[in-house]
């Protein structure tokens, strides 16, 4: 029988993954500032030599950020757990928890295909279990907190999150001339979402004209 304090450790548990994870991806930029001093380096050398991998921490941060605060708004509408909740919880911890590996290698290695599916591809799939546990909880008694229930729209920008991920991970590995460029597709979530939200409303149901 779930308990209360079973999903307040599921919720400890998915933050304290996210903190490690986040925290995860300066440590190779430590380590490249400790070595540019033993080498004498200027501190704008630093910056000048290491900015692709400034810039891949800057996105990833983003990125587990901006995640994290999906999981964290989800999981206000939670009253109880079931299997289905922790076991797509424990997988939308392991892509978060891999996530600096990708980050890595985009900072490492040449831009090619493969590192970049790998990249966005981690993303898609952590956008992809937030929106199946946002459709997972939506509607069911014995999950959904009825003073707090997941609306549509929540469901719905959930979703679009999810489709501009896969559009970007299609776009940055068949197009490599665009490659993490990809990723200014998530900027479109705002306005469409805007814009579908004036159309069917806060509700969900299609405005009249």
């Amino acid at each position: 029988m779930p308990t209360t304090r079973g999903l307040e450790r599921l919720i400890f548990f998915s933050d304290a993954v996210a903190a490690i994870a986040i925290t995860l991806l300066i440590l190779p930029l430590v380590d490249a500032a400790s070595q540019a001093g033993e080498a004498d380096r200027t501190a704008a050398h630093f910056f000048e030599e290491e900015r692709q991998q400034i810039v891949a921490f800057l996105i990833s941060f983003a990125a587990i950020a901006r995640l994290w605060v999906a999981h964290h708004s989800l999981f206000e509408h939670l009253a109880s757990y079931s299997r289905r909740i922790v076991f797509l919880s424990l997988i939308w911890a392991f892509t978060i928890v891999v996530l600096p590996l990708p980050t890595a290698m985009s900072a490492e290695f040449d831009t090619e295909p493969l590192t970049v599916g790998f990249y966005i591809g981690t993303m898609f799939a952590s956008s992809l279990i937030l929106t199946l546990l946002a459709v997972t909880i939506r509607g069911d008694p014995l999950l959904e907190a009825p003073e707090h229930p997941i609306s549509r729209t929540v469901v719905r920008g959930s979703s679009l999150m999810t489709v501009l991920f896969a559009m970007a991970l299609v776009v940055g590995v068949v197009a490599p001339v665009v490659n993490y460029w990809a990723l200014v597709l998530l900027l479109l979530a705002g306005p469409i979402e805007a814009l579908l939200n004036r159309r069917h409303g806060a509700n969900g149901k299609l405005q009249k004209a």
